[in-house]
């Protein structure tokens, strides 16, 4: 839920706004941590140690002046072998999307990435399976 001036922020929303490795540093970074995304000066904030500049800025032309809480990404597994091996399993994008929290367009994304789905990949491997 959102508090008054707190979001939470999902991945796919994240990497939206500062690229999927900006969103990857800084989940890892502050993932589950209520942090506070200045509006202004975004060269002061700690977080450009962790993002750079430059994504510094997108952050705060997206999310500045509000507390966010960014997934957690700590977890053993990323999120997009999970999204991969669940959608070979069967499951429809929708179902994916809520069963990670995610939203529907970035499992999408993940699937045309992974050619999963399409048939055409010859054979059963998928692209996207991790070694």
């Amino acid at each position: 839920g959102v508090v008054m001036g707190e979001l939470w922020v999902n991945y796919a929303e994240l990497a939206d706004a500062i690229g999927e490795d900006g969103a990857e540093k800084l989940c890892r970074a502050v993932g589950g941590v209520s942090t506070y995304i200045p509006r202004t000066q975004p060269e002061g904030s700690p977080l450009c140690g962790v993002i750079g500049t430059e994504r510094m800025r997108r952050l705060c032309s997206a999310f500045g002046g509000l507390r966010v809480t960014l997934p957690n990404r700590r977890r053993s597994e990323p999120s997009k072998v999970r999204i991969a091996r669940l959608l070979e399993s069967g499951k429809a994008p929708g179902a994916v999307a809520l069963e990670i929290g995610v939203t529907e367009r970035y499992v999408r994304m993940i699937a045309s990435r992974c050619k999963i789905g399409s048939g055409g990949s010859g054979g059963r491997g998928s692209v996207c399976r991790p070694d």
